[in-house]
């Protein structure tokens, strides 16, 4: 027998040796790909809390003394800023989303302000400037802004109050509440 013999990895040895290997550097491939992500996605059922203010402003709605708002990402029921930076959270992390006026209620749309002639029954209302409410035949309600009323003329904005503004929120992932099957 020579010594060089003695040296040598017996063919069992290496072929369990190169099976080793392979199934070690597939697991390392392959590490974490077969797990949902741990922060919130496209598609969960979240509930979040969440304080709102303009920029430099007071805070002026807020979820935090109430029920945590729960809906589904991407679902639209929330503006789109607001759904992105949920995107990520885990269940109790805080972040503040600052989102600009593209992610929120749009720019103010020009063509959504109108001046209209005071005339028929709008001559004789007590209208001042400020928002006020309606409500139409069928039943929907929503509000304008009247920005200048005059013995002749009203001016009517029909843009969202919060349009063209840059909205700060500050925003608790409460819980995941159901991942897509």
């Amino acid at each position: 027998m020579s010594t060089s013999q003695g040296n040598r990895i017996p063919k069992t040895g290496l072929a369990l040796l190169f099976v080793s290997a392979l199934l070690l550097a597939t697991c390392v491939l392959f590490a974490g790909c077969t797990t949902a992500p741990a922060g919130a996605q496209l598609n969960d059922t979240v509930k979040v809390h969440y304080n709102v203010s303009l920029q430099g402003g007071q805070t002026f709605e807020s979820s935090q003394n109430g029920t945590p708002v729960e809906f589904t990402i991407g679902s639209g029921k929330m503006i789109r800023g607001f759904e992105k930076g949920v995107i990520g959270m885990v269940p109790g992390e805080t972040k503040q989303v600052i989102i600009p006026p593209e992610d929120a209620y749009g720019p103010v749309n020009g063509s959504l302000i109108q001046t209209i002639p005071r005339t028929g029954q709008l001559a004789t209302m007590d209208l001042k400037p400020g928002y006020i409410q309606y409500t139409t035949k069928d039943g929907q309600t929503g509000q304008v802004l009247l920005r200048n009323v005059t013995a002749t003329t009203i001016t009517v904005d029909e843009n969202h109050p919060l349009a063209g503004k840059t909205l700060v929120f500050n925003i608790t992932l409460v819980e995941i509440v159901k991942k897509p099957s």
